[in-house]
């Protein structure tokens, strides 16, 4: 009787390791949570429309969250397309057991843009000196960036920002 139950225990421990190697390495591809995800980032970003093609869930242990991370995603704002090569949502595990997830961390990543399709989304945001320059001045180039959000209670508490920009115009 000891031996089946050791063997039970020692059976469903290689399967939990196996699941969680599984999910920190390879991650689990899925379509199932693309109408949630568009739902709650066209409530949190009014005039912005999203398409999500396929979803990748992987496990961080460091951390205990998992993030959802997608590829390409079809994003526009006020009818002008945004290039993203990459987005990844850093969840709470602990949250997500609970029922009421939390985001930690959110980063994207674009493929290179046009200043020109970047401008089409600049005129959209709050007036500053930033937009002013942006619009008024700047001709001509190419950028790609990285963004990453942090937030607390799933509001951006910080953000950072780094990227490069090709033939560069101003005037």
């Amino acid at each position: 009787m000891k031996k089946i139950v050791l063997y039970i225990i020692t059976f469903i421990f290689i399967l939990i390791s196996i699941i969680v190697f599984y999910l920190v390495s390879i991650g689990y591809e899925t379509n199932k949570f693309n109408s949630l995800l568009e739902k709650k980032i066209t409530s949190y970003f009014t005039n912005t429309q999203i398409d999500i093609d396929k979803i990748k869930v992987k496990i961080n242990i460091k951390t205990l969250s998992f993030f959802v991370t997608t590829t390409s995603p079809k994003i526009k704002y006020h009818s002008s397309k945004v290039n993203i090569k990459r987005v990844d949502i850093y969840i709470n595990l602990n949250s997500l057991i609970i029922g009421n997830p939390e985001i930690n961390k959110v980063n994207i990543i674009s493929n290179e843009i046009e200043i020109r399709e970047i401008k089409n989304v600049v005129k959209y945001l709050k007036p500053s000196n930033f937009k002013k320059f942006f619009l008024n001045e700047v001709e001509k180039g190419k950028m790609t960036f990285k963004l990453d959000l942090f937030l607390k209670n799933n509001k951006i508490q910080n953000y950072e920002i780094n990227g490069y920009v090709k033939n560069f115009s101003a005037g």
